[in-house]
């Protein structure tokens, strides 16, 4: 009961997250700045219409339509059919013999594309979003595959080669193939190469997990595809607002209700 009521909340997180930045109805005009804002003492009040949020999705990429999600949920359902099968034994212990790898080179390149992403920036190298964007979504990305990964190692406990458990799926993959999936969105349409460099990364830490014997091969497609998966999700629903023109919108006012005192945040729609 408790894995199934620690999977419920993190999906419940996970909403909250997908959804955290929504579009506001307003009626056009821009409120005056205040320097207090006072609200009345009794204990009830009033909610009017134009404070009314609605979720509004804009997918900047239509285009495309769900095709990117086609490869992930394909590594997915190979990962769980190859769970069930003898083979992740065979390709478990081929790789050990062929590729016996003991280091810990895997837990900092899990983070090279994303190294790679700021690096360009800096060399000014302008991705498709700017950074502010790139940043929100990166951040978001990064927990939605924490909480979903996490969910499922809890939910499956499936035992490693180690045996060790919560093997399923790999944490170190669905971390950096989100990663690569991320600089592929920001920069494969300007350089095919980048997203090949981004994606061989991936796969290289994929391997060197199972080498290592920290995962089955199974592990690891699924973690590949949860990491993708994610990083789509958040696009799909990221507003795009995390720039200069928006930020400037965003004012902060001191409030006071009765012996109550504080900052009230104002975004202007």
């Amino acid at each position: 009961m408790k894995n199934h009521s620690a999977f419920i909340t993190n999906l419940l997180l996970a909403g909250l997250l997908l959804f955290s930045i929504q579009g506001i109805a307003s009626d056009g005009k821009t409120p005056k700045p205040i320097s207090r804002l006072t609200f009345p003492t009794t204990s009830d009040f009033a909610f009017h219409n134009d404070s009314i949020h609605h979720i509004n999705f804009r997918y900047a990429d239509k285009k495309r339509g769900f095709k990117p999600f086609i490869a992930p949920s394909l590594l997915v359902a190979g990962g769980t059919i190859l769970h069930f099968s003898d083979w992740k034994y065979d390709i478990n212990e081929w790789s050990r013999e062929h590729f016996n790898y003991t280091g810990h080179l895997d837990d900092y390149l899990r983070f090279a594309p994303i190294a790679a992403v700021y690096s360009l920036n800096a060399l000014g190298i302008q991705g498709k979003n700017n950074i502010g964007n790139q940043t929100a979504i990166l951040g978001k990305s990064m927990v939605l595959t924490t909480l979903i990964t996490k969910s499922l190692k809890s939910i499956l406990d499936v035992e490693r080669p180690t045996g060790q458990t919560q093997s399923m799926p790999s944490g170190h993959t669905a971390i950096v193939f989100a990663a690569a999936q991320w600089m592929h969105r920001e920069y494969g349409e300007t350089n095919p190469w980048y997203s090949i460099g981004a994606y061989t990364c991936a796969a290289t830490v994929g391997i060197m997990r199972i080498s290592k014997g920290k995962h089955w091969a199974s592990d690891v497609l699924v973690g590949a595809g949860v990491g993708m998966i994610s990083t789509e999700l958040i696009y799909f629903t990221h507003q795009f607002k995390w720039d200069r023109e928006h930020l400037n919108n965003l004012d902060i006012f001191p409030f006071k209700t009765g012996h109550q005192k504080g900052l009230a945040l104002v975004y202007t729609f």
